[in-house]
């Protein structure tokens, strides 16, 4: 990783990512429900309270406790973090009836990031879901300036760097639920699932990463008890290796003088 970049917590990561994150910069990572958004951005926390940092993580959606309850069984202890004074863990709640006072209380949101951070002492921000911020709002351009000022303002009020999680709707190719946070963002993680043969795997690529040499291979991983997500080779190799064993099966099943799946040898297209 660059001197000057800000570890993922994932290596192999950093190496697609062109050397780590921009220090104060936000990036976002999204895709559909149950890809394993939270579990990246835990990653990227942990490794900051491994360095000796202090993070923060804002939950808008899900329950701190269940949260932190359930990253143990990755084998990591924020809780021990959090009675040291090195993590800041908190939820924001936003309700559908105000929604219309966005404009007027991004700022406000900020500094109670800053308060609740004993400062804004922090060197990495996530912000789990940023979707939930305004699910369902009928007003989307004034959604789209609220988290554009709340980015701009983390930015340059605390100076930490962000990441921000978004769900989008299940086979969907949007990037963002308001389609505006990639634009936002210095980087976009996409994580998804593929259907190969009646098993899903799962998939990661890095979509834009701004100022950055990034590999935008689909990569796929799995996530791993006790170790959190481990990514492994490309979807491209995984089909073709999937591929090269379907051919070495029929080729066996034609040096028996039959064919896969109980056809004639006739019937065949190989």
């Amino acid at each position: 990783m660059a001197a000057n970049r800000v570890s993922t917590g994932i290596p192999t990561l950093d190496r697609i990512t062109g050397g780590g994150l921009i220090p104060g910069k936000t990036y976002l990572v999204t895709g559909e429900t149950g890809v394993g958004k939270t579990i990246l951005s835990l990653h990227f926390l942990m490794d900051g309270l491994r360095r000796g940092e202090k993070v923060s993580y804002v939950s808008l959606d899900e329950r701190i406790n269940g949260v932190l309850d359930g990253a143990l069984t990755l084998g990591w202890d924020f809780w021990t973090y959090y009675r040291e004074g090195r993590f800041f863990p908190f939820e924001i709640r936003i309700y559908s009836e105000d929604l219309g006072r966005y404009r007027k209380d991004s700022r406000a949101y900020v500094d109670t990031i800053v308060k609740m951070t004993r400062g804004g002492e922090v060197s990495r921000i996530v912000l789990d879901p940023i979707s939930a911020m305004a699910f369902g709002a009928a007003d989307e351009y004034a959604v789209r300036e609220y988290i554009r000022e709340i980015i701009t303002y983390l930015e340059e009020k605390i100076g930490a760097t962000t990441m921000l999680t978004c769900d989008i709707p299940s086979g969907s190719t949007q990037l963002s639920r308001f389609g505006y946070e990639e634009y936002l963002s210095s980087g976009v993680v996409v994580l998804g699932l593929v259907n190969l043969d009646g098993r899903l795997v799962r998939t990661l690529l890095v979509r834009k990463m701004r100022w950055s040499p990034a590999d935008h291979s689909i990569y796929t991983f799995e996530i791993v008890k006790g170790r959190g997500i481990i990514i492994g080779p490309t979807l491209k190799a995984v089909m073709q290796r999937q591929l090269g064993s379907a051919q070495t099966v029929s080729s066996a099943f034609r040096g028996q003088g039959e064919s896969p799946a109980g056809s004639t040898s006739e019937s065949s297209p190989i």
